[in-house]
């Protein structure tokens, strides 16, 4: 297949799940052969593609300002002209919104991604478009598609987020973390990653609440909350209270951190959603799927269909994320070495057999390719 020029457009490089997705895409494509450009408001990922020698632009895909979508509508046609721009791909509402138009003006192929369950009242459904291919991220997300949106089911390919096996791995040295935080390596450490805004934030809370009981049952226990939003005044709040309370610091509110695979690896369980679970997964670690959506606790194989069918997320849970949940869950990983370690093997081997990065960048290579033999462009090249 002949290699390809494709635009990545997304609303900003922070450390969301989806602004990791796309960072490893196009790191992945570009191995490939493809040449790739990144169009975002930016973020702190900026240097992570910078490192692998991918371009990015500017451009003001967060916001549904006028001004700023009629700009972002320039850059982006610009963008198509310069890089000379096969196709392009579009993950979030406005990106593809964006994106629709400059395909259209420019006859290049859209492609979109859904990262998750996207409302679909009257006026969000009317504005949602989905290029000349979409692809969804787990098979629930893409009954929602089909069922709220109306969008033909062959024109959605489900494909499973991947993670990049070498950087997350058993073998990581977690020394930079121990030492930065004074912390011994033989004293158990648990690992919550999230965007800590909304109802995600509140989860955060609840692991917060579960920790005077783990403390009490694990007293050198430390806990690592990674992550940004409008919560994290909260969270820092509720944890220095038990901090105090136990005259130490037993929860680390950290923020945003780049260097998520080097504190994982300090981990005996890791608690999240989405991404992190694969993450916690290829890092060989016991996980626990805990979101606003529900909970399904520590991944086991008999688990694991229903996890995939959700992408990881907790929906289709009859159980709800509670303090409660959380510690049970927890407790049962720290009690019994035994049983963390094997599925913290089960969880390696899924990792690099079902959902490595390579694996998802060759599926969206295919899609690109069937997208391009829809387009009248094709013929042009």
């Amino acid at each position: 297949m002949p290699s390809l020029n494709v635009l990545l457009a997304l609303m900003a490089l922070e450390t969301g799940g989806a602004e990791t997705h796309v960072v490893g895409l196009a790191q992945e494509l570009n191995k490939c052969g493809h040449r790739v450009v990144v169009a975002s408001q930016g973020g702190c990922l900026e240097m992570e593609l910078s490192a692998a020698g991918i371009p990015h632009v500017k451009v003001p895909l967060h916001s549904r300002a006028p001004w700023d979508m009629l700009r972002a509508l320039q850059l982006m046609n610009r963008i198509v002209a310069d890089w000379e721009i096969d196709l392009i791909h579009a993950h979030a509402r406005i990106p593809a919104w964006i994106g629709h138009f400059v395909s259209r003006w420019n006859q290049r192929p859209l492609v979109t991604t859904a990262h998750g369950i996207y409302s679909a009242n009257l006026g969000l459904r009317t504005l949602t478009l989905w290029g000349d291919e979409a692809i969804a991220v787990s098979p629930d997300v893409k009954a929602h598609m089909v069922r709220k949106f109306g969008v033909a089911a062959n024109k959605v390919t489900v494909i499973a987020n991947g993670v990049d096996t070498g950087r997350f791995a058993a073998s990581i040295d977690p020394e930079p973390i121990l030492t930065e935080f004074g912390l011994r390596a033989a004293d158990p450490k648990i690992v919550y990653i999230s965007r800590l805004s909304g109802a995600r934030g509140e989860v955060a809370l609840k692991v917060v609440k579960a920790v005077p009981e783990l403390l009490r049952r694990y007293p050198s226990l430390t806990v690592f909350i990674v992550g940004e939003g409008d919560k994290l005044p909260e969270v820092k709040r509720w944890a220095e209270k038990v901090n105090e309370d136990f005259r130490r610091l037993a929860i680390l509110v950290t923020g945003s951190r780049t260097d998520t695979a080097a504190i994982i690896a300090t981990a005996r369980v890791v608690i999240g959603v989405g991404r992190v679970i694969l993450e916690g997964m290829a890092s060989a670690k016991p996980v626990v799927i805990a979101g606003e959506a529900g909970f399904m606790g520590l991944l086991t194989p008999e688990l694991l269909p229903a996890a995939r069918r959700h992408n990881f997320s907790g929906r289709g849970s009859n159980q709800m994320t509670t303090a409660r949940a959380i510690l049970s869950a927890v407790d049962k990983a720290l009690a019994d070495p035994k049983l963390a370690a094997e599925l913290g093997d089960f969880g390696r081997e899924k990792a690099v057999g079902e959902f490595s990065l390579d694996q998802m960048a060759q599926r969206v290579e295919q899609v690109y390719y069937k997208a391009l033999g829809r387009s009248s462009y094709a013929a042009d090249r």
